[in-house]
């Protein structure tokens, strides 16, 4: 505990803040209140320009012989967030977080000045999900700023803000924000709970993921679900818009995205741009996003299972069975390209910008033609595998589209190794996980569909007039 000895509390703090190890934990001298003072800041993590104004407030005092602390700050700092704290424990935390901490002779309690200035990048349109009409803006890896986004577009006192700080060793700002009225207070009173239940978590270095882990487990057959129970939004306009659905979001420290919750397989498909269209124009880019998605899941099986079964297949469509002679299966040439693909993205996320257009070309022409040439793989095989590999980036979420690739993988090999029944018993082993797939309020991953709700149903595939807002 903090005393009214300075000297003795500048040991309190030396030892909490480890400075004998840490070189970026600065201490400034100073006289406040005709009394010695210290102060105690992050370098690099506060407002130089604001730290000389503390040392301004402390030397220009007009008012002497004040009361105690919580008096001076009122008679003479110029800031308006001040707190205070009487354990060396908790104001070391706060310094860490980037504040200042004003320790004066005779005092009992550090005075807490929120002086922060977070090194982070200028507001700008995420890679994915953009769109031609809507803004070009997108979150930060700022929580003031991401607020700051949703606050702007939702401006009612019922938008809530509420504060957590979770991870032993990092302390990382989480919060949860709903519209109080409009979200369902049973998952806003568990997400507290929940949100409560996992503050003793060692760190969340990873943040979004690890905490996302950490409060929705993969238990029981969950654990064989490669499908995703939230979604990660990095546009302020389509979160406002969820928000005001009912849904609710946790916005996680330096990740420039936020996690929505409660989700369904179906919201998942939905995009900011659909919105940004009349309602004929933004339900035909909802079909055929549904389309193209569904299409990159079964048409490479049902392809396979019509070469290896031709009486299965109507005359006029014979031209699609009609091949060249292969020496590899088919379901073992597009299994080695699923991987080929896979590695080829991994090759590009690690390339430097300058090479990445060259590695494209590389690796989409010379050596899809390199291949065919070779007599590993048909022609139809590369255009098949080239499809899918595309509509994987329909959603925007990159775990559905893992979800449904693995679907694929297993319906491929099903169809591969046993005809006909292989692909039907791979179908029903996807829909059962996909009907005992639950999402973060318990409900089917399915609904609206399972359990049928029509007029959410028809919100989902059909975009009405007036926004998703209003609705």
């Amino acid at each position: 505990m903090l005393s009214a000895a300075i000297d003795e509390n500048i040991n309190l703090m030396n030892n909490a803040l480890n400075r004998a190890k840490s070189f970026d934990i600065k201490s400034v001298d100073t006289v406040a209140d005709g009394r010695r003072a210290i102060i105690y800041f992050t370098q690099g993590y506060v407002s130089p320009k604001d730290l000389i104004f503390v040392m301004r407030d402390c030397s220009d005092i007009n008012t002497a012989n004040c009361v105690n602390e919580t008096d001076f700050a009122i008679k003479n700092l110029s800031f308006p967030d001040v707190s205070f704290s009487d354990n060396e424990i908790s104001t070391a935390d706060e310094v860490f977080r980037g504040k200042a901490a004003l320790l004066i002779d005779g005092y009992k309690q550090a005075i807490i000045i929120d002086v922060k200035s977070y090194p982070r990048r200028a507001v700008s349109e995420p890679e994915k999900n953009k769109t031609l009409r809507g803004p070009h803006e997108g979150f930060t890896e700022s929580i003031f700023e991401n607020t700051v986004l949703i606050r702007r577009r939702i401006r009612t006192p019922s938008l809530c803000f509420e504060n957590f700080s979770i991870g032993e060793l990092t302390a990382t700002q989480v919060t949860m924000t709903y519209i109080s009225g409009r979200a369902d207070e049973t998952l806003v009173n568990t997400m507290r709970q929940k949100l409560e239940s996992i503050k003793t978590l060692k760190s969340l270095a990873l943040t979004q993921q690890t905490l996302s882990e950490a409060l929705f487990p993969h238990t029981g057959i969950q654990k064989f679900s490669p499908l995703p129970k939230v979604r990660y939004v990095e546009r302020p306009d389509t979160a406002a818009a969820m928000l005001t659905e009912g849904k609710v979001l946790i916005i996680c420290d330096t990740t420039p995205s936020v996690i929505c919750l409660p989700m369904s397989i179906f919201e998942y498909l939905e995009e900011a741009e659909d919105y940004y269209f009349p309602p004929f124009t933004g339900t035909y880019m909802r079909f055929v996003r549904l389309f193209v998605f569904i299409a990159s899941v079964y048409m490479i099986p049902i392809w396979i299972l019509f070469v290896s079964n031709k009486t299965l297949l109507p005359s006029q469509m014979g031209f699609i069975t009609k091949l060249d002679e292969y020496t590899v299966p088919l379901f073992l040439q597009f299994l080695i390209i699923e991987i080929a693909i896979d590695g080829l993205k991994l090759a590009s996320l690690n390339t430097p910008n300058a090479l990445s257009n060259s590695l494209s070309v590389v690796g989409g022409l010379l050596l899809g033609d390199f291949a065919v040439k070779s007599g590993w793989f048909l022609p139809q095989t590369i255009l098949y595998a080239a499809f899918t590999a595309i509509a994987n980036f329909v959603p925007t979420n990159y775990e559905l589209g893992y979800g449904f690739k693995f679907a694929r993988i297993f319906l491929i090999i099903g169809v591969g190794l046993l005809g006909v029944w292989g692909f039907i018993g791979a179908f029903i082993i996807n829909h059962v996980i996909l009907y005992l797939t639950k999402g973060t309020d318990g409900k089917s991953y399915l609904y609206p569909l399972i359990p049928f709700n029509g007029p959410a149903f028809k919100k989902l595939l059909f975009k009405e007039t007036g926004g998703r807002e209003n609705k």
